[in-house]
């Protein structure tokens, strides 16, 4: 049996430190929360080398007496509570004595403090857990704690810490959490020596907002205050246009306390629902106050995890105050008005005019945008398109012809009055369909060659002549019909004189197959000897643009089928497959202004710890202090106006998936990239843009499916159709 042994001091104070202490913030936790239990009005951090070389805490509170220095540093010394009841109400941040003690057995702490009954403040410094004595000191009413070389005498604690930037970045968001659960307290944050962010103070929860969080995030946040029973949720949310990409602007707070809780989570995104895309979230500064007995707060080391005794009532709370503010007016919809003439002047009826282009309306001038489509037809430069003339006849526009894409063609007016066709002209016409139609031959052959031997009778010409034009591109039509069908057999009947050509549509399959028989007859021996014929693999069938449905799905025909094309799974494939080609050399575009990304402490690191990978595939960002980043460059396909959210998107996957293998977050990336750089649905579309999506997916260039596994069509075969419709049973 093993033996049992008892540790020794400094050992179990290592291990217990190791609960309290996991890295600079957890300092800066424990000695910003011991300052607003003191009941300080100012609090200055200091970082250096981000909390790792040397941590400071200044405030004004009420200090700490000096014949109780030494026992603040002894393990569960506490002056927060007294008995095994007080556990059941607690109503400071502070209340398990550990704090101190675990901070003092790894790092070298110093403290000056000085109460408003000492004539002079005290110097007290521990080592290691150690005391090192007491001595007289200087500085107005407060308490100052200076915490240095943290982990110096635990280094495998000091090789799991993060770079000295990443720490300062989790130190920094802990000043930010305790800022905004008490806005009546001025906070001021400084790193290596520069200021950071300096709170005013004044109890007001937007300045608060606005002096850590930024001006973007606090310019439209609606205000949240309701109660429900012995709950009140206060705080501010942010209107559903403005949501992101992440989580990580959900701040809450009870009782004055930073914690994370799912319930609250939970109600605040389901009082959402209906009025935010979907992957958006939307982000909060809300805060709690309940009775300390319905909710218990002694349940992990760093106390940001609590358990409420009724948590039904918690979200009955939380949603009904959050969504009351999102429905009250002015919630920041967007209102459209019309009416931009004079409003006093009396209008009168006009008569009704014809529709024309809608004009700008009046008022105000300014700038407007204007799509590429809008901008070529506002500046007239469309070319026309050349009318295509009718198949075998070549005749110039304006002569009495329809033309296709005329504007007499596609509006249905009337055609001109009929001219009959001179008789030359006629046989001339059916000459060159001829030619049209017969075996190609090399052009030198068909240049020398005489029109073809055929004799049209008087009476055919006659009867051409004496028909309208159209009536006589009708026949003309038929003819050509004719002539094509007996060209699939092989055979170009020779015409005998008299003969009437009116009546080639109708011959049926027998006088059809006798006169390839005697076609056949007449010519040389030699020409019927066999011949090997090479099977060539038919031509893909050509693809049709039906149109557009919804302004998010293609339709368009191939062959026997209808297909329904996703354009923005469909673009999302074919941008994605350009990236992952031209991985490591992805054509960037140079912002004119660097966008700037506000990110929590654990999206920041994983984002900076990701540049590399970034740079690749065309995203250039770069670390611009606190818990901003700045971004300079995106690929060439990516909007401007989406690079926050897509970098919010990129650095939330990047925080969780961090275990992920380099290919799952390279994938991951240009998934994301793709996603952002390709049309939306709803979008404006032309046909061109439509048809070559539709002929890049129809193809097999790229494959049918989005990168995120989302089909791009979906194929109805006719014969389906016809079932649906009851043609086939």
């Amino acid at each position: 049996m093993a033996e049992i042994r008892v540790l020794d001091k400094h050992t179990a104070e290592l291990i217990a430190a190791g609960e309290v202490v996991e890295r600079p913030a957890s300092v800066a936790k424990e000695l910003l929360e011991n300052a607003i239990d003191a009941g300080a009005t100012q609090i200055t951090l200091a970082a250096d080398r981000g909390g790792i070389a040397r941590l400071q805490v200044t405030d004004n509170g009420s200090g700490i007496e000096a014949e109780s220095i030494d026992k603040a540093f002894v393990r569960h010394a506490t002056s927060k509570i007294a008995t095994a009841q007080d556990l059941e109400h607690i109503h400071t941040l502070g209340f398990r004595g550990e704090a101190l003690a675990s901070i003092a057995s790894v790092a070298r702490v110093e403290v000056l403090t000085r109460t408003e009954q000492d004539e002079y403040a005290c110097r007290y410094r521990i080592e290691g857990g150690e005391p090192q004595g007491i001595e007289p000191g200087a500085r107005p009413v407060g308490t100052t704690i200076t915490v240095s070389d943290l982990f110096y005498n635990t280094p495998a604690r000091m090789k799991f810490l993060k770079k000295d930037v990443s720490e300062g970045t989790y130190v920094g968001e802990t000043v930010l959490h305790a800022a905004l659960s008490h806005p009546e307290i001025s906070f001021r944050l400084l790193k290596d020596g520069k200021q950071q962010f300096l709170t005013p103070g004044d109890g007001d929860l937007r300045s608060a907002v606005y002096a850590v969080l930024g001006r973007e995030f606090a310019r439209d946040l609606l205000e949240v205050d309701g109660s429900s029973g012995v709950y009140r949720v206060s705080g501010l949310v942010t209107p559903p246009r403005a949501c992101r990409a992440s989580r990580g602007a959900q701040h809450f707070f009870v009782n004055g306390r930073y914690v994370k809780n799912r319930t609250m989570m939970a109600a605040l995104e389901n009082a959402y629902k209906g009025t935010m895309m979907q992957g958006k979230f939307p982000g909060a500064v809300l805060r709690l106050d309940m009775p300390a007995e319905l909710v218990d707060v002694n349940v992990h080391p760093a106390k940001t995890e609590i358990r409420f005794s009724r948590e039904s009532d918690v979200f009955d709370a939380v949603y009904r105050a959050v969504r009351t503010a999102l429905t009250a007016p002015g919630s920041g919809e967007c209102r459209f008005t019309l009416d931009h003439g004079d409003h006093g002047a009396q209008k009168t009826p006009a008569p009704k005019a014809p529709p024309a282009a809608p004009a700008r309306p009046a008022g105000p001038r300014g700038f407007a945008t204007m799509s590429a489509a809008e901008f070529r037809a506002a500046r007239k430069l469309v070319e026309d398109v050349p009318p295509r003339p009718v198949p075998g006849v070549n005749k110039p526009a304006g002569q009495g012809g329809i033309e296709l894409g005329s504007a007499r063609a596609a509006y249905g007016a009337p055609p001109p009055p009929a001219k009959p066709m001179q008789p030359e002209a006629a046989m001339q016409a059916l000459n060159e369909t001829l030619l049209d139609i017969l075996p190609d031959a090399p052009e030198e052959a068909r240049a020398e060659q005489e029109p073809p031997a055929v004799h049209y009778p008087a009476s055919a010409a006659a009867e051409l002549a004496s028909l309208p034009d159209a009536e006589g591109r009708t026949l003309l039509g038929a003819v050509t019909d004719a002539l094509v069908g007996m060209q699939a057999a092989s055979v170009v009947p020779a015409a005998k004189a008299g003969d009437d050509l009116t009546d080639a549509p109708h011959r049926t399959d027998g006088e059809q197959e006798e006169a390839a028989r005697i076609s056949l007859s007449a010519l040389p021996s030699e020409e019927l000897a066999p011949e090997q014929i090479a099977m060539e693999p038919a031509a893909p069938k050509p693809l049709r643009l039906v149109g557009e449905v919804f302004k998010t799905y293609i339709i368009t025909e191939r062959g026997g089928e209808l297909c329904l094309i996703d354009k923005h799974a469909a673009h999302e494939r074919i941008l994605f497959e350009k990236l992952a080609q031209d991985y490591g050399h992805v054509p960037a575009q140079m912002l004119l202004v660097p966008v700037q990304v506000n990110l929590t402490a654990a999206e920041k690191q994983a984002l900076l710890q990701n540049l590399e990978l970034l740079a690749d595939a065309g995203l250039e960002a770069e670390d611009f202090g606190g818990a901003t980043v700045i971004v300079r460059a995106v690929p060439a396909d990516v909007p401007v106006d989406d690079v926050e959210d897509m970098v919010v998107e990129l650095a939330a996957h990047l925080a969780e998936g961090g275990r992920s293998a380099l290919r799952e977050k390279t994938e991951w990336v240009l998934h994301s990239i793709a996603c952002r750089a390709a049309i939306k649905a709803g979008d404006r579309t032309t046909e061109a843009e439509m048809l070559a999506l539709a002929q890049k997916i129809m193809d097999g260039t790229v494959p049918p499916f989005c990168p995120h596994g989302r089909p791009c069509v979906l194929k109805i075969t006719r014969k389906e159709l016809e079932k649906q419709f009851g043609r086939l049973v």
